[in-house]
């Protein structure tokens, strides 16, 4: 075998990485931030499962953000408040560290949309989670209702500025 032809075999069996467009597989993104905030960003059929579940979110883009995302994507910001009773038991709320936040904010928000439609971005090795919620218990649409957020302004200061101390 030539250089050529081997060049050939080897250029066959490459592994080709594919770059792949999350706006276009997803609705609804979710990523924590600090101060158990949690950053969300949606499509206009994401944005009205977000608000079934908090009516009260306001959405924002800005320039950063524009440059990212079509038109249609907006994001929001919440505040974790509590957390549904079964998830309480095992992590208190006080202890959840963010991207525990953040899956509990997605898996919430995907038990009422479309199967697979939530990405949640983390700060771990893997980075980008879906979660399946098939199935009972995590089927069950009333517990994304037992975990409460508050809308929090894009910008707002954390910490004390939040809980209205400043």
């Amino acid at each position: 075998m030539n250089n050529r032809h081997r060049t050939a075999v080897r250029g066959a069996t490459r592994k080709t990485r594919k770059t792949v467009n999350i706006d276009s597989i997803s609705d609804i993104q979710v990523k924590a931030k600090v101060e158990r905030i949690v950053m969300i960003w949606a499509n206009g059929k994401g944005r009205k499962v977000v608000e079934d579940l908090w009516p009260d979110v306001e959405w924002a883009t800005d320039e950063s953000f524009s440059h990212m995302h079509s038109a249609d994507w907006l994001f929001t910001h919440i505040r974790v408040t509590k957390l549904p009773p079964h998830l309480e038991e095992n992590l208190p709320l006080t202890f959840a560290p963010p991207d525990s936040l953040g899956c509990a904010v997605a898996t919430a928000l995907q038990r009422l949309a479309e199967p697979d439609r939530v990405a949640h971005f983390t700060d771990d090795a893997v980075g980008l989670y879906f979660y399946d919620i098939s199935g009972p218990p995590l089927a069950n649409k009333g517990l994304s209702r037992s975990l409460f957020a508050e809308y929090v302004p894009p910008g707002a200061l954390v910490g004390a500025a939040i809980e209205g101390n400043a």
